[in-house]
């Protein structure tokens, strides 16, 4: 079943990571299922090298390790489960998605377009051996030549290439036509086989009047460019077709946690609701750096604090007669107590005494103490405003487990017994 101690940070996390399926290798162990679909033990190996955890990995216990394998591999199910549930919901049929689809299809190409551009530019030999006779002995210097050299380059061939693409084309632009009134449809590009309206380029539901029309100027430019270059890389046989599918597998588990998260979240005021109910959520609990001296006799406790009122240090006295060992050691400088945190009799007291204050003798379970107050800071309530996000979370991960036993039922979780490298290994031979 699904890990409740898992946050949905956490969560968030595993599907940002690549979790596209992968195809099998003969060596791969069968993990788990999940709707009848395998994940394989090369997939898990993939997200353990992406998370943060993992140059710790070899210093962690063979316990350690089989936990936090069996975390991602968790994870992995849950994003699958949440992939599934998308389909289901045809949320990888929505006008939006399909956009976002094709907005990063054509961002790919684009940059493999550049990347050929880029790969282009050398430093002719000549011009290489003049860099490194005048900047001989500065490794950074020549590097920096070098780059700049190859900028420059790139730029040059790179305006060459679309001045190029836009004769090609026969595009025009209709910049007179951004002016007050324009339509969502009017064209303001053309070129063949392709076109921008204003409504390509500005969202109309964002923006009720026009923009500065420079500003819709540079996103016509933008657009036009990212659309002649995204066509040209495929006409030169560029294939975007992997990672665009596998940006798809990343982006379907978001989408339903997002539909979901409207569901539990219906709006603003929900969530006001819940933090007027748990205001715990954004409290900032007072603090006191405290000295203290602790004792086991009330009438050894009482005559040192005769001897402070006459003017010796707690700190002193704490490093001489203090039966904490802690507390001894560090000449009875106790550091911050956080209010909420430690002994109630002891809290109790430390909201009553006033900055350099000493207390009154205080009996506990560990003996008979003297306190006092260096410093405080204020506790504090934040506002809504400043724990909105935190609150969300919190709404949704109280949500979340129920949701994703429901989609282990709907879409069958089998689990299998993983072996340890060493296992798998050993029995190979």
């Amino acid at each position: 079943m699904w890990n409740r101690k898992a946050s949905l940070a956490c969560l968030f996390w595993a599907i940002a990571l690549n979790l596209a399926p992968i195809p099998a290798s003969a060596a791969d162990q069968v993990l788990a299922t999940v709707g009848g679909e395998a994940i394989y033990s090369h997939e898990l190996e993939k997200v353990m090298a992406s998370s943060p955890f993992y140059t710790q990995f070899n210093t962690m216990s063979e316990d350690e390790q089989a936990s936090l394998r069996g975390d991602m591999l968790r994870r992995i199910v849950s994003a699958r489960l949440l992939t599934l549930e998308a389909k289901r919901l045809g949320l990888d049929k929505t006008p939006a998605f399909l956009l976002e689809m094709d907005d990063f299809r054509l961002g790919l190409l684009y940059r493999v377009y550049m990347d050929k551009l880029r790969a282009s530019v050398i430093i002719p030999a000549d011009t290489l051996a003049a860099m490194k006779q005048r900047f001989k002995g500065d490794a950074d210097a020549l590097d920096a030549a070098q780059s700049s050299y190859r900028s420059t380059q790139f730029r040059d061939i790179k305006l060459a290439a679309l001045r190029q693409m836009q004769i090609d084309s026969h595009l025009q632009f209709f910049d007179a036509r951004i002016r007050p009134g324009i339509k969502p449809s009017t064209v303001l590009m053309q070129a063949d086989g392709i076109q921008v309206t204003y409504g390509d380029i500005v969202d109309n539901a964002k923006w009720k009047n026009l923009p500065n029309p420079e500003w819709v100027g540079e996103q016509l430019q933008n657009r036009s460019e990212l659309l002649l270059v995204a066509r040209y890389a495929e006409r030169e046989g560029a294939n975007v077709g992997e990672q665009l599918t596998r940006y798809g597998d990343e982006r379907l588990p978001a989408l339903t946690l997002e539909k979901k998260t409207k569901e539990w979240i219906p709006n603003e005021a929900a969530m006001r609701n819940w933090y007027t109910a748990h205001p715990e959520i954004g409290r900032i609990p007072a603090s006191y750096h405290v000295g203290q001296l602790v004792v086991a006799d009330k009438a050894e406790a009482e005559a040192l604090r005769a001897r402070i009122v006459k003017g010796e240090s707690l700190f002193t006295l704490a490093g001489e007669y203090s039966i904490d060992p802690a507390g001894r050691q560090q000449n009875g400088d106790m550091g911050w107590i956080v209010e909420g945190r430690g002994m109630p009799e002891l809290l109790k007291v430390l909201d009553t005494l006033q900055d350099d204050e000493l207390s009154g003798v205080i009996a506990t379970r560990s003996g008979f103490h003297l306190l006092m107050v260096l410093e405080r800071r204020i506790g504090r309530q934040k506002p809504f405003a400043e724990v909105r996000e935190r609150v969300q979370q919190m709404i949704v991960n109280r949500h979340l487990p129920a949701y994703m036993g429901e989609l282990e039922k709907r879409y069958t979780v089998s689990w299998n017994v993983m072996a340890t490298p060493a296992a798998a290994s050993a029995a190979a031979k």
